[in-house]
């Protein structure tokens, strides 16, 4: 493993001081949607709960970090409470549009899916209890709220997801007896009658089961997915969940250590998936991660960081899958692939703080610059289940 790239500030790192809602070129900071979005969104996003030591609830942002330095670069303000403040391995990745002009959430009193745009700082409603003097509006760009799919009486909403130009979310009549639903809506007319998706299977103790999307939009529901067990050479055996050739769910056991694949984690795609430490079995828990790619009836597995400070806790894939970048407690790193086998390991920069329970912010994307001459957008990323 080489360290390659020069660190900056620890307190700039730390506190994420100086970041703005514009570029760090001498361009200047964009002072509305139209100028951000042809900046472009790049870098690893990250969603603050608790930015620059405030409250975990009300300061929600969206930071975009380069990817070398871990320099901020742009920064947009979330609605108060979007997000669980203290729940650990959310799905945020899911809630924002490829091109980031949309973010949805879940509320709860009352029930309703709600849908936010990027916003124009003269558009903007402060955020309650923060004070503007008469006729100033908030001085940055954000999200703020357009849209909301109200629950009906005995309905509860829950778990918005974007793909596409559809939003997909879960309605749960409470007093029905029967298993939620997967429902979806075109994300810029959610008014209309949704879509019924599919239906999430109860299993133990009446649960039911995860969801997932896959990058080209299938629907994975697990308890409704059969398993498959693939044993290797060296005596390890993989078993995973594949919905329309997407590994979605998988448990690696090698060297009488579990792997599995992470909570709330983005699907690969590609038949491939990064899988940590059980986190169930703590005292098993090891340096690093394991990428592993299934291939008909065999696979491989890869060993990621193993000589690393500690465990994976999240990792960002490239949109063309040729680099991860992977959190551990202490440090972030870049690893380079080829073909599934490791090229290069870079230690970039250390991991970033909030005041969320888990101290670190949750890794939404590592958003990149599309080719000019591509034919078509990268692939949309999609959610996975528990």
């Amino acid at each position: 493993m080489r360290r390659s790239l020069a660190l900056i500030s620890a307190v700039c790192l730390l506190a994420v001081a100086g970041c703005t809602t514009g570029s760090a070129d001498s361009d200047g900071p964009a002072e509305t949607v139209e100028e951000l979005t042809e900046q472009g969104l790049t870098g690893l996003a990250l969603l603050h709960r608790g930015f620059e030591g405030g409250d975990p609830e009300v300061d929600q942002v969206l930071v975009f970090h380069d990817p070398e330095t871990g320099q901020p670069v742009h920064r947009i303000a979330l609605p108060e409470g979007a997000v669980d403040p203290m729940a650990p391995d959310l799905p945020v990745h899911s809630q924002f549009s490829e091109d980031w002009q949309y973010f949805v959430y879940a509320a709860t009193e009352p029930s309703a899916i709600h849908i936010a745009t990027l916003t124009d700082p003269e558009d903007a409603t402060a955020p309650e209890g923060e004070e503007t003097e008469e006729g100033e509006s908030p001085a940055a760009i954000s999200y703020q709220p357009v849209d909301a799919i109200s629950a009906s009486p005995e309905e509860v909403l829950s778990q918005p997801v974007v793909h596409g130009e559809r939003l997909w979310f879960v309605s749960d009549n409470t007093q029905d007896g029967q298993p939620p639903q997967v429902m979806s809506v075109p994300l810029d007319a959610p008014g209309g009658t949704p879509n019924q998706e599919g239906t999430l299977a109860l299993g133990e103790n009446q649960r039911p089961s995860d969801w997932a999307l896959t990058p080209d939009g299938s629907l994975h529901i697990r308890n409704s997915v059969p398993t498959t067990q693939l044993n290797g050479a060296a005596g390890e055996s993989l078993v995973v969940r594949q919905t329309d050739g997407s590994v979605v769910n998988a448990t690696l056991n090698v060297g009488g250590t579990q792997w599995q694949s992470f909570g709330g984690g983005l699907v690969w795609g590609e038949g491939t998936a990064v899988l940590g430490p059980d986190p169930a079995l703590p005292d098993q828990a090891q340096a690093g991660a394991y990428l592993v790619a299934v291939d008909g009836q065999t696979h491989t597995a890869t060993r990621l960081l193993e000589d690393s400070d500690g465990p994976v806790l999240q990792y960002a894939p490239a949109p063309e899958r040729d680099a991860v970048l992977l959190q551990t407690e202490q440090n972030w790193f870049r690893v380079d692939l080829e073909e599934g086998e490791v090229t290069e390991t870079t230690e970039l920069f250390p991991r970033f703080h909030d005041a969320s329970m888990d101290g670190y912010p949750l890794v939404v994307r590592w958003a990149q610059e599309a080719p000019e001459d591509a034919d078509a957008s990268p692939s949309d990323e999609a959610s996975e289940g528990s």
